[in-house]
């Protein structure tokens, strides 16, 4: 029997689940876990009848309710032939189930790899998307009663007011961007007290853009339609803390609306610990974050293979 290593592209909305990552510890056999992203596509990966247990590894361990709309994993599996799965097989396999299941995972791609590829290590650059919409009325009541788009319930983070300064958030990200120790950026979790905690933030952009809503819909006409500005706010670094991003996303905000200023900015990574978090920067919501890529070096990418001739 040859083993195999496959690399999935995948994604999922996170709502339903408790992570990515398994929370029922593994054994012999692997019990199922379906309430985390990494334990549905075992699950999945089951219906193929490999000879062993399909045990994935993630690239990104993404918290509960945050959703990926491109994220990479592997697997090892054996196959009692002795030949190998094609790549079109393990997507289709693992589509079927997770529609039969009505569950919110997607496979985009399977590709052959090395069997010493790994995922999280090779990655070269990792990038978040976080989704804000700000509700421009004068009756800040209304947009939350009447006019949040229902596409984007549980999708993104919503704003209703007109005290939001996208400027001074632009040079928010620009202070934060670079080579920092990100220790205030960090929440606390057990094992993570001793960590290394400097990193490199490669780049944070801000995309806006104005409309009135996303569907093409027509408005009732006892309403009026409710005017919105879409801020896409991207991340990028090879590596994040836990809840880095989600933290930093909560400092932009919280400098927008004029809760701290871009000198207490300086202090957080200047003076980097847990008591200079400040407590008027309140953490964002998960529902509005997403993993858009896992990047990989190009000649790790010429290694990629889809189909076994």
């Amino acid at each position: 029997m040859a083993m195999q290593r496959y690399l999935l592209y995948i994604s999922y909305i996170g709502k339903p689940f408790r992570g990515a990552q398994r929370q029922v510890k593994a054994g012999t056999p692997r019990p199922d876990d379906p309430s985390t992203v990494q334990g549905r596509l075992e699950m999945g990966l089951k219906l193929l009848n490999p000879c062993n247990e399909p045990a994935i590894f993630l690239s990104s361990r993404t918290d509960s309710g945050v959703h990926a709309l491109s994220s990479t994993c592997h697997v090892d599996l054996y196959r009692k032939s002795g030949l190998i799965y094609d790549p079109q097989t393990v997507t289709i396999c693992l589509n079927k189930y997770f529609l039969k299941e009505d569950v919110p995972i997607r496979v985009l791609k399977t590709y052959l790899v090395p069997n010493d590829f790994h995922c999280r290590h090779k990655a070269t650059l990792r990038t978040y998307l976080y989704k804000l919409i700000l509700a421009q009325s004068d009756n800040y009541k209304k947009p939350s009663l009447f006019h949040c788009p229902i596409e984007e319930l549980d999708r993104s983070l919503f704003h209703i007011g007109q005290n939001f300064n996208i400027e001074k958030m632009k040079e928010a990200a620009k202070l934060i961007e670079g080579h920092h120790d990100f220790r205030t950026f960090m929440s606390q979790h057990v094992g993570h007290a001793d960590r290394e905690t400097r990193r490199v933030l490669e780049k944070i952009e801000i995309q806006e853009s104005c409309k009135f809503g996303y569907s093409n819909y027509s408005y009732p006409s006892f309403i009026e339609p409710c005017e919105y500005h879409f801020l896409n706010i991207h991340i990028q670094s090879r590596g994040f803390l836990y809840k880095q991003v989600r933290r930093t996303v909560a400092t932009l905000v919280a400098v927008a609306q004029g809760k701290v200023s871009l000198r207490d900015i300086k202090y957080m990574l200047e003076v980097p610990a847990v008591s200079s978090w400040l407590p008027q920067i309140k953490l964002v919501e998960a529902h509005g974050l997403y993993l858009s890529e896992v990047r990989y070096s190009p000649e790790d990418v010429a290694l990629f293979r889809e189909s076994i001739s």
